[in-house]
């Protein structure tokens, strides 16, 4: 809620009382806020978080950045990219996105891909 003293109506030869204004803000389709960092859920998959790989994600101003899932990221782990978040107020500091790790398992294999995996399996991995 926001307050503007003195920008209200005004009664009969009386002084403006205060305007109060309620800001509703909708959520972000990708983003949530703590505090000034951005946080988001990012989802990797499998051979990805196994090899590393390269994604490109869009901040909240619409920028392209390359965010770098290292190789044998774990479902959990959290990602940061440092000073891509929210401005802080006056000289504060600008906050981080923070990307939570999902690992996206495949549901359906092929053949191909059932015996590699049972290879990799054989290989303790």
């Amino acid at each position: 809620m926001l307050r503007m003293s003195g920008k209200g109506e005004a009664v009969a030869r009386g002084i403006p009382g205060d305007l109060y204004i309620r800001v509703h803000v909708k959520a972000h389709k990708l983003y949530h806020r703590e505090g000034n960092n951005l946080v988001m859920d990012f989802e990797v998959k499998l051979s990805d978080a196994l090899l590393g790989a390269k994604y490109t994600i869009k901040t909240l101003n619409e920028e392209d950045v390359e965010v770098k899932i290292p190789e044998g990221v774990k479902f959990g782990d959290i990602l940061r990219l440092k000073e891509r978040g929210v401005p802080g107020a006056g000289r504060g500091k600008t906050g981080d996105i923070l990307i939570h790790v999902k690992i996206k398992t495949p549901t359906k294999l092929s053949g191909k891909a059932k015996k590699l995996i049972e290879e990799l399996r054989e290989e303790g991995i």
